[in-house]
């Protein structure tokens, strides 16, 4: 069996389409196939992305603001082809932008709902929070939070699958990538990849009877 950890950046990079192979994860992992491959992570990830949603809402509020007062500059502009084109190209933009949120909003329910299905959520437990605050292995606090989770869950996991494969899927190498948190990871039994990509090429080369059962040939 193998344990995929994934965080945030794997439902955030889902929604805006970011990581194309996270969607054969997605499209192939569910409860009517028998998948070698357990995904996992915690609950706060799920929250934390819908924060980031939020953010991305907000960005694009004010971005829209800007185009609108532009357009209204414009205006003036009576006479004057040009304005009125760069209006129209102005208002072809405001359209684009709300169609891309309302996309990334749709593909974030659609990998969260997957979520509930799917992935075991690693729930925040009070030890969990008490060692996180004890030991910052990351600067950024939600961060070093969720590595405290997944550390956590692997500790507990090798007494009853020591067997098991692990690796920790983010693109978030700025965080996660360093060599000390590497050597963490490491002494944990998990393996840090960057992509969804590299994650299937790893499990072709060291596990085929694994990436086999996710049928990926037939997508």
């Amino acid at each position: 069996m193998i344990t995929l950890y994934i965080e945030t950046n794997f439902f955030i990079g889902f929604a805006k389409s970011q990581d194309e192979d996270s969607e054969k994860l997605v499209t192939n992992i569910s409860p009517d196939r028998n998948t070698l491959t357990k995904i996992v992570t915690p609950s706060m990830c799920c929250m934390e992305s819908l924060s980031v949603l939020n953010h991305e809402i907000s960005k694009s509020n004010r971005f829209q603001d800007n185009l609108d007062l532009e357009r209204k500059k414009l205006k003036g502009d009576k006479n004057s082809q040009y304005s009125r084109e760069i209006q129209r190209c102005l208002q072809e933009v405001k359209i684009k932008n709300e169609a891309r949120l309302n996309e990334i909003n749709n593909r974030l329910v659609q990998v969260l709902e997957w979520a509930t299905m799917n992935v075991e959520l690693i729930q925040l437990k009070p030890d969990i929070l008490s060692t996180s605050l004890q030991e910052q292995l990351i600067a950024d606090q939600t961060d070093n939070l969720i590595l405290h989770c997944i550390l956590d869950h692997a500790r507990i996991h090798q007494n009853t699958s020591p067997d098991d494969k692990k690796i920790l899927l983010t693109a978030n190498s700025r965080d996660f990538g360093t060599p000390e948190i590497k050597e963490i990871l490491q002494g944990s039994g998990i393996k840090y990849l960057t992509s969804t990509e590299k994650f299937l090429g790893w499990l072709q080369s060291n596990n085929i009877e694994a990436y086999n059962s996710l049928h990926l040939d037939v997508l």
